[in-house]
């Protein structure tokens, strides 16, 4: 699967957005002159036209461009999982504001389903011109693994199964070298140690 470059997504999106109605070659220079020429522009529409995500009318006089119904479509499904993304980060938000403290199981219910809300957004838009949704999705996630999920997501991780452990190791070893695997393994040891309950009691 070939992805759509940020140049070409960015002028895709921006015909998307105005519907079925269009946007005339005015209004979308006016729109993205602040970060592309009016060359570059013509140059990306022409592309566009005949990899066939757009489709141009002649309205009274004037020429519009229009997204493709399957690019229209593809919107309305990516323009939904931005809208699940935010009310999950709405619940979280007001969880962490409550005046009560979040019990742990509560903290780890949200962010499952927060997770549940990527991997099905993400299915599911693999199944509508994933070359324009997926790295539009992809590049909101970027953003929200290294904020947020990142982090919460150490919540509901359970312990990792010890083949897990043995094929990262080798896995380290084959693209980093020995060393940094023998480092790492250490380092899973002492953890998974910590983590295992105590037993017996202390006298």
């Amino acid at each position: 699967m070939d992805f759509l470059d940020k140049k070409h997504r960015t002028v895709l999106v921006a015909v998307a957005k105005e519907g079925y109605g269009g946007i005339s070659i005015d209004q979308l220079f006016a729109t993205l002159s602040p970060f592309l020429s009016k060359d570059t522009i013509v140059k990306l529409i022409e592309d566009l036209y005949f990899s066939q995500y757009i489709v141009i009318v002649r309205d009274s006089g004037e020429i519009r461009y229009i997204a493709s119904k399957s690019v229209r479509n593809a919107m309305i499904s990516l323009e939904l999982q931005r809208y699940r993304l935010t009310k999950f980060l709405e619940s979280l938000k007001s969880l962490g504001t409550s005046q009560e403290k979040p019990k742990p199981e509560e903290i780890s219910n949200l962010v499952e389903k927060g997770l549940r809300i990527v991997s099905t957004g993400y299915i599911q838009l693999l199944s509508e011109v994933p070359e324009l949704t997926i790295p539009e999705y992809t590049e909101m996630m970027e953003l929200l693994s290294k904020e947020l999920f990142g982090k919460l997501i150490q919540t509901v991780e359970k312990e990792t199964p010890n083949d897990e452990i043995e094929k990262l190791v080798e896995l380290i070893g084959k693209y980093r070298g020995e060393r940094d695997a023998e480092v790492i393994k250490n380092l899973m040891f002492i953890t998974t140690k910590q983590n295992q309950p105590q037993s017996g009691t202390s006298k």
